[in-house]
């Protein structure tokens, strides 16, 4: 394995950022240290990451991996695009190679397995995971996995890796707060059959925020849905026809745009007009979105954002500018009011 500016400052006695400030012929350390600092990267064989830059010999991979497909698919590409628009600008800047590898239902040791036989050939430098569909325990499996790496779409608090995600918690509470401003009492959620560390998140902020406007929860229309849009308006038709007579909520918070869009067909063949009889908001306001009959409000997501914010993560921890444990970190995103919303 190449020698890192963490294995400098473990022989030289002293910090990563000592040594990442001498190597660079930067001020902040003294001459003394600055030359042993130099003599050891030297004996240690160090070839500085800006020089593999400039040769453009540093490739960042990319995994897109959709474990089941319901969630990442084709009705999602633009979504996925704007996380890969986000992170080609940093590669672009460091002057680093981009390698983009998508596994569909592949089960995730085999995903691993061919990136330890990959790991050997020195291919990539670090990893950036899409692990939109993947669990806490699957991303255990990237332990076995030796180069830096960053998962972007979801989050888990006890992962050793670094996360970067949306904050769920903080769109679903603006979502509420906006109907609660609109004059709506009763709000119904309608979540996902396939549970994510996303759609978990949502559905605890969808109650912390009811509880926080002193709104009761009823847990008949806490509605598990399949979140491809087929189904999800199939599982929508089939509940609201064991729902005949029952008075709906006045608006509906969905866990993402994709659920939305099969709940709005549901909604319209069985009668209902949006939002005169029925309100309803999405999550991720995919470009779709301001097309729709009625053009939908949703959370938009900063995913170019988080492309990058993971790109420049994963560069620090290539180049040893940044150590220590990992860090999780939530990116928020904005509420776009358009007139699936109906005011009480």
């Amino acid at each position: 394995m190449a020698t890192r500016i963490t294995d400098i400052a473990k022989a030289a006695d002293v910090s990563p950022s000592a040594v990442s400030l001498a190597l660079n012929n930067k001020p902040g350390v003294s001459g003394e240290v600055r030359q042993r600092i130099m003599d050891i990267a030297r004996d240690l064989g160090y070839r500085s990451v800006s020089s593999a830059q400039q040769a453009g010999n540093i490739t960042i991979k990319l995994l897109k991996i959709a474990k089941h497909g319901h969630i990442v698919n084709e009705r999602h590409n633009a979504f996925i695009t704007e996380y890969l628009e986000g992170i080609e600008r940093g590669t672009k800047r460091h002057n680093y190679k981009l390698e983009v590898s998508f596994f569909n239902k592949t089960p995730v040791e085999e995903i691993v397995d061919a990136e330890l036989r990959s790991q050997g050939q020195g291919k990539a430098g670090g990893l950036i995971v899409l692990g939109t569909e993947l669990s806490a325990h699957e991303l255990n499996f990237f332990t076995a996995l030796s180069r830096p790496m960053v998962f972007i779409d979801t989050y888990c608090p006890l992962a050793v890796f670094d996360c970067i995600d949306m904050d769920n918690t903080d769109g679903v509470f603006r979502s509420i707060q906006y109907l609660y401003q609109m004059g709506h009492r009763s709000i119904g959620l309608v979540k996902s059959s396939y549970e994510t560390q996303n759609f978990k998140m949502r559905e605890e902020g969808f109650r912390e925020a009811m509880d926080y406007f002193s709104l009761p929860v009823q847990e008949k229309f806490i509605i598990s849905i399949d979140p491809a849009y087929e189904q999800a308006a199939a599982d929508m038709d089939r509940f609201l026809d064991e729902s005949k007579g029952v008075h709906l909520p006045s608006a509906f918070f969905c866990m993402n745009d994709i659920i939305t869009y099969g709940c709005m067909k549901a909604l319209r063949e069985k009668g209902f007009q949006i939002p005169d009889d029925v309100s309803i908001t999405g999550f991720d306001d995919l470009p779709s979105s301001s097309i729709t009959e009625p053009p939908l409000t949703s959370i938009r997501v900063s995913t170019q954002q988080i492309g990058e914010r993971a790109l420049e993560r994963l560069s620090g921890r290539i180049n040893g500018a940044i150590t220590g444990q990992p860090e999780k970190i939530l990116v928020s995103g904005k509420l776009m009011i358009r007139s699936s919303v109906k005011q009480l």
